[in-house]
């Protein structure tokens, strides 16, 4: 997949335990749903087999040093498409989700790499220093997210501004900046995750900003924002 920031892509959008309620309109303007750990099988269930859909259903996931090979055959079996890897260190944590999806496949009967992953950047700092490039890490991966927020509580800097043109922390900057080179020259799309307090004009703004520095789309953080991202 080649990387084309003119073009435009629909958002994703990080769910909370009220998922299921979303109207039509909102899950009709997105890309992907990403759900949370909060929300349990049954709940998983009901949004996998919704008739129709045209998006995709991401899982968060913990950090792989924490997840356990039943955590990733329980969520493959709940019918998800993906998962995002929460706190990415770089190209060894992504082989080690690749092979733990790969046995839970096996194990259920699913076609082998079915299940697509996305790895966000930011949780953990060093993931954004490692020089080991992730092209050809793994056949899964479909995207990289910037999490600017969850970088800054990280390092103790300036979290990412809710309002338009505003500035933003150097550590921010340098992190936004690689996830976009590194998903380049993997031949992947970038996300950027936008703050949650964004209003209305900030998300026009912030989607706008995104995309002019190379990011395919963002990461909203409420229905009313993946509205806006996605009628732009």
């Amino acid at each position: 997949m080649s990387v084309n920031r003119l073009q435009t892509i629909r958002p994703l959008l990080f769910a909370d335990d009220d998922a299921l309620s979303l109207d039509v309109s909102v899950l009709n303007t997105l890309a992907g749903l990403i759900l949370t750990a909060g929300l349990g099988h049954e709940t998983r269930l009901g949004l996998a087999r919704m008739e129709g859909r045209d998006l995709a259903l991401l899982a968060c996931v913990e950090p792989v040093g924490l997840l356990h090979e039943d955590d990733v055959h329980r969520l493959l079996d709940s019918g998800i498409d993906g998962v995002v890897l929460t706190g990415c260190r770089g190209r060894a944590d992504i082989q080690k989700l690749d092979v733990m999806l790969r046995v839970a496949e096996a194990r259920i009967g699913l076609p082998a790499n079915r299940t697509r992953i996305y790895a966000e950047y930011g949780a953990a700092p060093e993931g954004l220093l490692s020089p080991h490039t992730l092209a050809g890490c793994s056949q899964r991966l479909e995207g990289l997210i910037f999490n600017g927020s969850a970088l800054a509580k990280a390092v103790g800097c300036k979290e990412p501004a809710s309002a338009a043109h505003q500035g933003v922390a150097a550590p921010v900057l340098a992190g936004r900046a690689n996830v976009v080179l590194r998903a380049h020259e993997a031949g992947i799309r970038a996300y950027e995750v936008l703050p949650p307090t964004a209003d209305a004009a900030a998300t026009r703004w912030a989607l706008s900003q995104s995309r002019n520095d190379g990011f395919a789309s963002v990461v909203c953080r409420s229905p009313e924002q993946a509205v806006i991202a996605g009628s732009v």
